[in-house]
């Protein structure tokens, strides 16, 4: 059995933000009441009560037998990181990449999904370096609030980019980001680790 990567992104997986201004837009758009996000009985709201994450998501995470790797906008502030990854106590268990992983700096601009520009994103230009590059038997899942494996576009375009037959070995996990990673989230997780099908959900 090769390795297994989990590219683990923040916001809208591990944190999801009571409150926000493009949710409150949204809201006022489409005619509704808004309010803050009500906390889940499951949930544990970080200092500062802005934004709630599942301990017993971080216990399922820190239990996988997996590389876990940091692949969020938050990669451009490291000591910020650092410092969430050990609330979250998750500083001894996710790693940080390394230069090589990361062919295109980390921004903060947001992952547009338009028919060109989705491309050119650097969290999808760090996932076409490692489809070109990944070594037989290993596997890649992404959990994200943005990126989608659950239909063609995706993994067939990662493997053209990548000059690859396919892109079999990556997938995975969208998340809701007024939800984030739940307990059936990371089961899908273990599943694979123990060498289930690659999630792509």
């Amino acid at each position: 059995m090769g390795r297994h990567t989990i590219l683990l992104g923040v916001d809208g997986v591990l944190l999801v933000e009571l409150d926000s201004p493009a949710r409150e837009y949204a809201d006022y758009r489409t005619g509704r009441d808004h309010a803050p996000l009500p906390v889940p009985a499951d949930a544990t709201l970080l200092p500062g009560d802005r934004f709630f994450f599942r301990p017993a998501v971080v216990e399922g995470l820190r239990s996988l037998d997996a590389d876990l790797v940091w692949n969020s906008h938050r990669l451009t502030d490291p000591e910020a990181l650092r410092t969430l990854s050990d609330q979250l106590g998750l500083g001894d268990v996710v790693r940080f990449p390394d230069a090589a992983e990361l062919p295109v700096p980390p921004t903060d601009d947001r992952l547009d999904t338009g028919p060109n520009v989705l491309w050119e994103h650097w969290k999808v230009q760090a996932l076409i370096h490692r489809v070109r590059d990944l070594p037989p038997g290993d596997e890649v899942v992404t959990v994200d609030a943005t990126l989608d494996f659950s239909s063609r576009r995706l993994p067939e375009g990662l493997a053209r980019r990548a000059g690859r037959p396919d892109a079999a070995g990556v997938g995975g996990i969208k998340t809701a980001d007024v939800v984030g990673l739940e307990a059936s989230g990371v089961e899908l997780l273990r599943a694979w680790v123990a060498g289930g099908a690659v999630p792509r959900a």
